[in-house]
This record gives C-alpha cells, structure tokens and sequence, in this order.
C-alpha cells in the first residue's frame, strides 16, 4: 500500500553507478559476434574440449587459468570448471569480483551470448587501467551442483585464487540474437540470505541508464510500467516464495554463492528487440567498476528487504510485525491451553476459576512427548537429507508419496478412527501441557526463524496456522473429531508439498489471477476458465505427479548441496507439532475437575 513502501537509494556513495562512461560499444560488438560464432560450432563438443579453446583464449588475453575437476555423484560423468582470474596491477591481491557463465543454462540451453558476451568483456576487461580489485571468469557446465562445488572449493581448496570475493554475477543469456528485450534479476539466497541492496540497486539503476527495462521477482513484460497495488502485491508474493523456496530447485544460479559473504547476483536476458548485446555489456562493466571503487566490503543499506518493483522496496523494520502476528498465533493458542485446557466442551471461564496447575507426572509426560517427537523427526530429517549419499537405491516416487505423503494422509485420519476404536482415556492434564508445550514452541521457532528468513516463517506460519484450532473434547463426539481431522489435513505438510510442487511445475502465471481480479469481466474470466480447461486437456497428468516429486527430493538435497537449512526446520518445528497435535486431537481425556462437578451434582 501507499505509504507502506519505500524508494531504493544508493547508500554507500561510493559506488557511484552509472558516473563514469562505459566504453564497451560497437567495437567490441565485433569481438562478441566473432566469439559467438565460435562458440556455436562449439556446441556439440566434449566439455573438456571447449574448455581447452576457452583456456587458450583467455591465456593469450593475460589471464591466468587452471581447470577445477568436478564428477556427477549420480551420474559419474566429469564436468571440469574452467575460471581465469586476471591479477590486476594496481591491487593487492586480496578482493576480487567473478563474473560466470555456465555452458548450459538452468533450462538446459546452450548459453551462447552469455558465454560469447564474458569472452568479449574479458578481452576488454584486461585492456582497462582502473581495475584495484581481481577479475575472475568462471565456465562451468551449469550454474547448479558444477558452480557450488568451485565456490565451496575456492574458499577451501584452490591453490589459484584472487583473494575475497566481493559481488559476483551470474550471466543467463542463451540466445544467439544481438538484441534482447530487457533483463530479470534474481537475487534469492538460500537461508534467507539476500546480496546488499546496495549491489542490487546499482545493477538496476546502471540497466535503466542504459534504457534496459528490468524486471524483478518475474515480473512480465506488460508489467514494467505499472506501478499501482496489484502490481506491487503480485511481486510481493512472488518475491516471498522465491527467497522462501531458494536452495530447494535444482537451479541455483546466485544462490551457489550463499554462505560465503559474498553479494551475488544473476542477470537473466529476455528475449526482445529493444536494446542490443552491448547494452547488457555496458551494465555489466558499470555494475564492475562500481564495485571496483569501494574500499572495505558491503555493509550499508539493508540485507533483509523486499523488493515490490525494481524501484520500490520494503525494508525489515517494516514487514517483521507480520511475520511476529503470524506466529503470535501459536502463543495464543499455547496459552489458551493453558487457560482453557484446550477443551472444546468445557467452559473457559469456569476453567479459570479453577487452579492453572498442571500436575508433575502429566507435565513431565507431556515434555517427554514433545522431545521425543522432535527428536525422531529431526533424525528422520537428517537421515533422508544423507540418503542421496549413500549408496542406496531408490524411487523418488516411492520415497515421496509412499514413506512421506500417504502416512500423513491417513495419519491425518486418526481422530476419526480412534473415534470407534481406541479409548482409553488420559488425564486433561497431560493435553493442556502438550498443547502447551508443542504450540509455544512453534511459535518460538517461528520467531527465531522470522529474524533470518522471514519468507520461510510468514509461509509456513500461515500454512501451519490451523493446528491452533485443533482441540480434544472431555465429552467426546464424532463432530468434534471430524473438525479436527479437517484441521489437520489442511495442515499437513504432505499436502502443502502437494500444492507448491504442482505450483511450481505448473510455472503457475501469479499475473494472470492478478489481471482477473484488478479488471474483472466476466468474458475475461470465461476466457481464462477456457485457457485453464485447454492446459488441463493437453497436459500429461504425470505432471501434477512428478511436481511434489521434484520439490521433496529437492528439500532432501538441500541441506548437502547448498547448506538449506529449509528441511531441517520442518521437521524441527512443523512435523513434531503436527504429529503431536494429532495426539491431542485424537485421544480420550478425563478432566478431573467435571467429574468432580458431576460428583456434586449426584450428591
């Protein structure tokens, strides 16, 4: 909303993007279609082999190479790193800046003008005397697993480096064309890291003062312009999935550089005639030599933040409310069960007049509980994020619906069934102090989580949300636990596996909801309702199958590939609370103090 936002600025000075004259233009235009044409009769060559034409070029440019071995773990096949790093003159040899341009983009295109563009500016890099910090050039195979694995050994293993890294960018162009339509940047880290706004900002403002429009949490062409509140809301949902999301797909592109204090970015060129290569040059070489001038690292502007337009951004004093409100939810309801027992057929006030305490053995039970459950679902946790190294054979279709979504399904079902077939009663005491004890702590960890990574937090808050409305019942009925069995499907975490992975398999259009609501007529609607009907018709089914496939093997990679720590927690916070909420929601309980009314009542 109005008001609610704030305009980007520059605030380190001395970066001063866009103040000096780019010189990459029509002569190096030359270099870049030469290149290119080379690089695409390259196209079917090993990649050891394009490495070794690569490695003879930036040679004779006066860089200094060396070649990175990688192999597949799945796949055993080799796919060597090539990165050149030129040791400027007037440094000391202890900053750097990469640039990096993966063979295959993570569409698995061949990347031609990427790869063409980073030869051209390397050639031109070397000729220029201003550069106080080293150049370094990466060439992997893809921006995913390849380019993690040279970071993470760039900063533990590599005899050949250029000192710290200081912004690195990610260049994502496949097209053969010489021009292009305008740029996206992504700049999604895993864990909710995100690069300085500083380093985002000077990008975007070095592309406009080019005339390159540029477009932020995938916001399409059409969009550009807009700036009003559907527009803002649709980038800002979109902007808090992907950092939400980040470390989990199997294209990292920026996010290969989290953990490392390193201000990464990726610049994705979309298709268009509107501007031509060198443009995207010239953004590259300003962004440089704005990094180039600074002094000590990035440290001022904001590192939690939310861009709502390349422009307009929300800073972390200012979304954090939400995300504290979102898990405040848990603590009311800890503490209402506390206060009320948690008991959907007792009166509360009642309740209160009546002593708070909970008894030893109940509380000391319902603590043994809540640790055993997380205990178990955190090494549930960490044995499946190892089982890809291990070696194990596996079906991921198996290892998803069968061990991970078909048991919480019917789990889900519990209350019910227990309705007709176990009851045995236990104490009220020993609910209130589970319901207690499990919903403070999700809420705990939700605020603790909330600080790092609010998107993450904010989702599954809002996801988790109805577990405060499961309730156990003294007098027990069949109603009481349906509407506990629909909370806790609505809940489970299956099922929003199910939906995000079908979502993004889909690559469902957030802007086409948006253009339905923002200018609703009901021809506009019918037609939508008809292009949905149409895509329903032709696509293979096995898509909604594979999606929550392809994002849970991405969750269990996470952690050895990339440190996401995003598994990790859902099992630390989530599941435990879920399965212990189901507990609650589906046993019998005696409460001592109604019996004792009925007693009186006899008497």
């Amino acid at each position: 909303m109005e008001g609610q936002n704030r305009h980007t600025y520059i605030s380190e000075n001395a970066l001063m993007p866009s103040q000096a004259h780019p010189f990459f233009r029509e002569s190096e235009w030359n270099f870049v279609r030469g290149y290119r044409n080379e690089i695409i009769s390259m196209m079917h060559m090993p990649l050891a082999a394009k490495n070794q034409v690569f490695n003879d070029l930036l040679t004779e440019m006066g860089y200094k190479t060396e070649i990175l071995n990688y192999t597949d773990p799945e796949t055993g096949i080799e796919k060597p790193t090539l990165y050149a790093i030129y040791h400027v003159p007037k440094g000391d040899d202890t900053e750097a800046m990469v640039l990096t341009a993966p063979w295959y983009n993570p569409e698995g295109k061949f990347n031609v003008n990427a790869l063409a563009l980073s030869l051209g500016l390397a050639k031109y890099f070397r000729r220029l005397s201003i550069w106080a910090k080293n150049i370094i050039i990466i060439f992997p195979d893809n921006s995913d697993d390849v380019l993690r694995n040279w970071v993470d050994a760039y900063h533990t293993s590599l005899d050949n480096t250029g000192g710290s890294i200081e912004a690195a960018i990610v260049l994502d162009c496949p097209s053969s064309k010489d021009y292009l339509g305008h740029i996206e940047i992504e700049y999604a880290g895993v864990n909710g890291q995100l690069p300085n706004l500083d380093l985002v900002n000077t990008a975007i403002m070095v592309a406009e003062n080019e005339a390159v429009k540029v477009s932020v949490n995938g916001c399409p062409f059409g969009q550009l312009w807009t700036n009003d509140y559907y527009s803002r809301l649709c980038s800002l949902v979109n902007g808090i999935f992907e950092i939400a999301g980040a470390g989990i797909s199997e294209s990292l592109n920026a996010q290969c550089f989290s953990g490392w204090n390193i201000q990464a970015i990726t610049i994705r060129a979309i298709d268009g005639d509107r501007n031509d290569i060198t443009n995207l040059g010239r953004i590259i070489e300003s962004t440089f030599r704005s990094v180039n001038n600074l002094l000590e690292k990035f440290h001022q502007s904001f590192f939690f933040y939310l861009l709502l337009d390349p422009k307009i951004f929300v800073s972390v004093g200012m979304y954090l409310p939400a995300g504290g409100l979102a898990a405040a939810a848990f603590v009311v309801a800890s503490v209402n069960a506390w206060v009320g027992g948690n008991d959907a057929s007792a009166d509360v006030i009642s309740r209160i007049q009546h002593s708070l305490l909970i008894k030893s053995i109940p509380l000391v039970a319902a603590c043994l509980t809540a640790i055993a459950s997380i205990g178990v679902c955190v090494f549930f946790a960490l044995y499946t994020s190892g089982i890809f190294d291990q070696s194990m054979e596996f079906d991921p279709f198996d290892l998803t619906y069968k061990w991970f979504v078909l048991p919480l399904f019917i789990s889900s079902l519990t209350p019910v069934v227990s309705y007709f077939l176990l009851k045995v009663k236990i104490s009220a005491d020993y609910t209130r102090a589970l319901s207690l004890i499990v919903l403070f702590f999700m809420g705990y960890a939700l605020v603790g989580l909330m600080v790092l990574n609010f998107p993450l937090s904010f989702v599954i808050a809002i996801c988790a949300s109805p577990l405060c409305f499961v309730r156990y019942a003294s007098k027990p009925s069949l109603k009481r636990r349906l509407i506990n069995s629909v909370f806790l499907f609505i809940s489970c975490p299956a099922l929003w596996l199910i939906v995000f992975g079908i979502i993004h398999k889909t690559e469902f259009d957030l802007d086409r909801l948006r253009n339905i609501v923002q200018y609703f007529e009901f021809s506009l609607l019918q037609k939508e309702v008809q292009n949905l009907l149409d895509y329903l018709e032709d696509v293979d089914p096995q898509v909604f199958l594979d999606g929550p496939v392809e994002l849970f093997i991405g969750l269990l990679k996470g952690y050895n590939r990339v440190q996401c720590w995003t598994w990790i927690f859902v099992c630390f916070s989530w599941l435990p609370v879920w399965i212990s909420m189901n507990l609650i929601g589906s046993i019998y309980v005696y409460d001592e103090i109604s019996d004792k009314e009925v007693e009186k009542k006899n008497q």
